[in-house]
């Protein structure tokens, strides 16, 4: 006897979604490589502003590849302090990067000095005084469609939203 929560279970929709969650990590994986920059900076690395949970993020795995290939990446997020992680979230974080406190800055001066290409992960209001000052020469990838005034100049591009 099939309980009725297994047929959602196997529902064309749900079976999609881990693959078309693959299929947008890829697409920002390869805007990046196209963009012919080496240094990195990623605004956010949690799943959703005001936490530091990392387990359900999905840009871990691109940070993890981009390392992987050499890429100079910096993270800004006020919310993620290693030292206060614990259990499972601390756990997947020190087994998918281990290094990962090198990565991560609450200077918002020097991550904008060390980013060429800025890839906007969640929608934390404190990285609007950060996106109004990018030089104009930066990359912005925006995942989630963040509020702020793009100026003409800027080179800004909305990827998987």
């Amino acid at each position: 006897m099939t309980l009725a929560h297994d047929h959602y279970l196997d529902s064309p929709v749900l079976n999609n979604i881990e693959k078309s969650n693959k299929n947008q990590q890829n697409i920002v994986f390869q805007k990046i490589i196209e963009s012919n920059k080496q240094k990195i900076g990623f605004l956010g690395i949690s799943f959703k502003s005001g936490t530091d949970d990392l387990r359900e993020s999905p840009i871990i795995d691109i940070i993890e590849r981009l390392i992987g290939k050499g890429y100079h990446t910096i993270i800004y997020d006020e919310n993620v302090h290693i030292s206060k992680l614990f259990g499972a979230n601390r756990d997947y974080i020190l087994k998918k990067i281990p290094f990962i406190s090198k990565f991560i800055t609450n200077d918002a001066e020097e991550f904008i000095h060390k980013s060429e290409v800025i890839v906007i992960v969640n929608n934390d209001r404190s990285f609007r005084a950060i996106l109004d000052n990018v030089p104009p020469q930066v990359a912005i990838y925006d995942l989630v469609n963040y509020p702020f005034n793009k100026c003409d100049d800027v080179c800004y591009e909305g990827i998987c939203w």
